[in-house]
Parts: structure tokens; sequence; C-alpha cells
């Protein structure tokens, strides 16, 4: 994984974001009603639930982005080092993501 032409935080991310992807993935209250809408034929509020959703996980995975790239810029150059021969992180990263997370969550 490690590229010449690729930054630290980009691996990072890479080596993240199935697992931020799946955190994301939680189902909102508007995910029921466009299941409901949609069983019942009634495919406009059904359709504009579905757009909500998307919406929602889009901005939850743009603020995770931003939350890993923030999160990397605070790698030591071992731990770069490490990233970059055996494409892993340290034990402290992902607790790091989600606490900054929730605070641009909370902005």
């Amino acid at each position: 994984m490690g590229a010449p032409n690729v930054t630290d935080e980009r691996l990072a991310w890479l080596l993240v974001r199935d697992e931020l992807s799946r955190r994301t993935e939680k189902t909102p209250w508007w995910s029921l009603l466009r299941f409901l809408h949609a069983a019942r034929g009634r495919h406009g509020l059904a359709t504009q639930a579905g757009g909500m959703q998307q919406e929602a996980t889009s901005g939850r995975m743009a603020d995770y982005a931003l939350a890993v790239d923030d999160a990397a810029e605070t790698l030591s150059a071992e731990e770069r080092r490490t990233l970059r021969e055996t494409s892993t992180l340290p034990g402290w990263f992902m607790d790091d993501v989600e606490r900054r997370y929730q605070e641009i969550r909370r902005r």
C-alpha cells in the first residue's frame, strides 16, 4: 500500500474507511418511514426519506474523513514509517479519530 505518490493521511483513510463506513450505516428514523411508505406504494415520501438518509450518511463520512486527516497529521515519524511499511496504524488511532469526529459533529 505504501505508494510513493500517496500521502500518509490518504493511506490512513484507505485503511480505516470500510470500518468507518460501517459505523455510519446506522438506521435513522426516516428509514422506517421509507419502508412503510414503499410497502404501501407511496414512493414520494419514501424517496425523499432515502435522499435524506444518503445525505446524512455522506455528511458523517465527510466528517470522519476530516477526523482521520487530523489524526494522521499527529503521527510520529516512526508511526508514519510503520504505516508505509506494514499498512498498520497505531492502536490509539481509531480512538483519536472517534474523539475528533465527535468534536466535529458538535460544531
